[in-house]
């Protein structure tokens, strides 16, 4: 997830056009930060017909007390959907404060 979390304005582009395809795309190595249960495992994305989904390994939990209440969220629910892509980039790089 840090991958993400730290990702380049090129990066996030290139996902966006990738998930163009309207696939499910796993990474299978994601950095969880150290607040969490597991320090790596799966996310992954996927364009729905309206929305942007992104998806993690359920049973991760998170002893953050500074984790925000939509990262703890999808830990407990193991998918987020974002009506659009920014969102959804916005969520991902406002976890910087966990790492």
């Amino acid at each position: 997830m840090r991958e993400f979390v730290n990702g380049t304005d090129l990066q996030y582009t290139m996902l966006k056009e990738m998930l163009s395809d309207h696939q499910c795309h796993v990474y299978p190595n994601c950095t969880f930060p150290d607040c969490c249960s597991k320090s790596n495992g799966r996310i992954g994305f996927e364009k729905e017909e309206n929305t942007y989904a992104l998806f993690i390994d359920k049973g991760i939990t998170c002893s953050g007390r500074n984790a925000p209440a939509l990262f703890l969220e999808w830990l407990s629910t193991g998918t987020l959907r974002f009506l659009d892509f920014t969102d959804m980039k916005e969520f991902l790089k406002s976890l910087r404060c966990l790492y």
